[in-house]
């Protein structure tokens, strides 16, 4: 039975100051600064912000509540692990930002899906669109709701508050003050969550005797390794899965997502956009780095004795709250300031995924019905939507709320089988000139139906994650010592799912089956789901390229510029369909939008 600390009224004061922060700086940016009254200062800032305040938004985009609280709960119980993924943060960051980010800036469109039309046809747009508001709706309810539950267990702090709380707020700077307001919160947020991961990291290993004790009890409970070379699909954190499946996932979730990709979008110009890109994935290698340092710190303190094992809370994704509130709870203040860590996480991922939304159904749903609308008019019922959206986040949470184990199945299904088929029909689209419509629908449906078959094995037979050593032999005598070795975290068999970036967070579920059909196959790492679906929709669209290629010209700012060098091969098979011209309908159809665009701002 897990326990319940109190929090102080200056912690409570400490949580309304970082909520009403955040509403002031969305009342900022729509009152008082460029009011928001165009479509292109609401969603794309009129491309005029700088590459650091970008790059702070785009990684703590991503870095959800989920996350906060998911990376430092798994270095609790899995050491170190985790850490090589930093280096897939690096390659994904090189990669995108030299192989996707030009393509999608040089679009000059405000939703990415756009490119899918123009490369390919409206059906495959329109797929990518329809799988991105379904996976953003589900994963969104989840997101709010999953921290909101772990605070609520060990701090008494009101669950339907604080969904509310969060909810409410990230809607209203999101709908009154666009992406800047986002933009501009999230680097206020990224100061808290910083803060409050240092405090947490240097207060754990000090509290545990200095950092030459911490490394003697993190060493004795077997949490210093940092790569596993075993090769074995089915080792959640080996080198393998956390740099190579961790590469195809953050470029997966990052690289081809609304959400993320609208950040770089509000840059100044491309070299802005590609320092952004690259900034973002290290800095959420640094967030995650701290993440997981916070894990292994507050395993230092607690050595020999597991909150866990010893009974004070019931879940491991309850670790970081419970010590948060355990040793500071004589600080007034402090713990309602790294509680406010947990909820600026929170803040950022839902304005993040709001402002994407909106644009996704402004650009791609209302502008398409609605081709000739006022720009006034426009922004003006992209705002309604957007408070739409945020009732409807906050209604999916209190949802999770009455049927959590089911919407959070279902949610890690859905996320990994639709996030990879998209990126794998981009990738198609930026690298192979001779894809065709036909050969990209083809592999996105055969790749989300691999996802969705390995998913729900995954799901309907969990792999019971194991932990390193636990201890409560230090623990109180009425606590019943125990010693837990290398085995399942809880009594009853429990699986993993993921945040939108991948990372872990356990919660119960039913015990497994014997028997499991085919074997250890629907025990593969999660890190590898991305790829997995990747793969077959990429090759199969390849294969068609080869064997019936596409005909249609396709204008070379349609394909990545790492093939500019190629472009004027066409003798070659693979680039005989690409328009080298600089001037196309296609650019001048853009211009005349941009033209329209400006009219409608001079005549307000």
């Amino acid at each position: 039975m897990a326990s319940e600390l109190e929090l102080h009224i200056a912690d409570y004061v400490v949580l309304v100051v970082l909520l009403l922060t955040s509403a002031a700086i969305g009342v900022y940016h729509g009152v008082f600064a460029n009011r928001q009254r165009t479509s292109g200062e609401f969603f794309l800032a009129n491309r005029s912000m700088h590459a650091f305040p970008v790059s702070v938004s785009f990684a703590v985009s991503v870095i959800s509540a989920i996350t906060f609280l998911g990376i430092t709960s798994l270095s609790y119980f899995n050491g170190m692990a985790y850490l090589p993924t930093i280096l897939a943060r690096i390659i994904g960051g090189i990669f995108t930002a030299t192989v996707i980010c030009p393509v999608f800036y040089n679009l000059k469109e405000a939703s990415i899906y756009e490119y899918l039309e123009r490369r390919f046809n409206r059906i495959v747009r329109y797929i990518a669109v329809i799988e991105h508001l379904i996976l953003t709706l589900l994963i969104l309810g989840v997101v709010v709701y999953a921290p909101a539950l772990a605070l609520n267990a060990v701090t008494g702090l009101s669950l339907f508050g604080s969904i509310l709380a969060v909810g409410m707020v990230s809607t209203f700077y999101s709908t009154i003050g666009g992406i800047k307001a986002v933009v501009w919160n999230d680097l206020f947020q990224s100061i808290i969550m910083l803060i409050g991961f240092l405090v947490i990291i240097i207060t754990g290993f000090l509290q545990s005797g200095g950092l030459g004790e911490s490394i003697s009890r993190l060493r004795d409970g077997q949490r210093t390794t940092v790569a596993d070379f075993r090769i074995d699909p089915t080792i959640s954190l080996s080198v393998w899965s956390t740099v190579i499946g961790g590469f195809f996932l953050g470029v997966t979730y990052v690289g081809t997502n609304q959400n993320q990709s609208q950040r770089y979008l509000t840059c100044k110009n491309l070299k802005a956009a590609k320092q952004a890109v690259f900034l973002g994935f290290v800095w959420m290698g640094v967030f995650e780095f701290l993440a997981v340092l916070a894990g292994v710190s507050i395993y230092s303190y607690y050595a020999g004795c597991d909150p866990l094992t010893s009974g004070k809370i019931s879940k491991s994704d309850q670790i970081l709250p419970y010590f948060v509130v355990d040793v500071f709870n004589r600080v007034p203040g402090v713990p309602g300031f790294l509680l406010a860590a947990v909820f600026s996480a929170a803040l950022s991922t839902i304005s993040t995924a709001i402002n994407g939304i909106t644009t996704i159904t402004g650009e791609d749903i209302i502008r398409k019905i609605w081709p000739n609308i006022p720009d006034v008019k426009f922004t003006t019922l992209m705002k309604v939507i957007s408070v739409c959206y945020g009732l409807a986040f906050m209604g999916m949470a209190f949802a999770a709320a009455t049927a959590s184990n089911l919407l959070i199945r279902l949610t890690q299904a859905v996320i990994g089988a639709i996030t990879g088929p998209v990126l794998g029909a981009f990738l198609l689209g930026i690298l192979v000139p001779r894809a065709s419509a036909r050969g990209t629908l083809l592999g996105m449906f055969i790749g989300t139906v691999l996802g969705m078959w390995i998913l729900l094995g995954f799901i309907r037979y969990p792999k019971p994650p194991t932990s390193l050593p636990l201890s409560t032999a230090s623990c109180p005598v009425d606590d019943n010592p125990i010693t837990m070795a290398t085995g399942s975290i809880d009594n009853a068999t429990i699986t993993s799912w993921r945040g939108m970036d991948g990372t872990t967070i356990m919660n119960d579920m039913d015990e497994g089956e014997d028997g499991i059909p085919l074997g250890g196959f629907y025990h593969i790492s999660f890190i590898y789901f991305a790829l997995i679906t990747i793969v077959p929709t990429f090759l199969i669209g390849l294969v068609q390229a080869i064997v019936l290629p596409s005909t249609k010209p396709v204008h070379y700012t349609l394909l990545s510029p790492v093939l500019s060098g190629m472009y004027h091969k066409t003798d070659s098979f693979w680039f005989q369909n690409v328009d080298n011209t600089k001037h196309t309908d296609v650019d001048k159809t853009v211009e005349h939008c941009r033209r329209n665009i400006k009219t409608e701002d001079t005549k307000m």
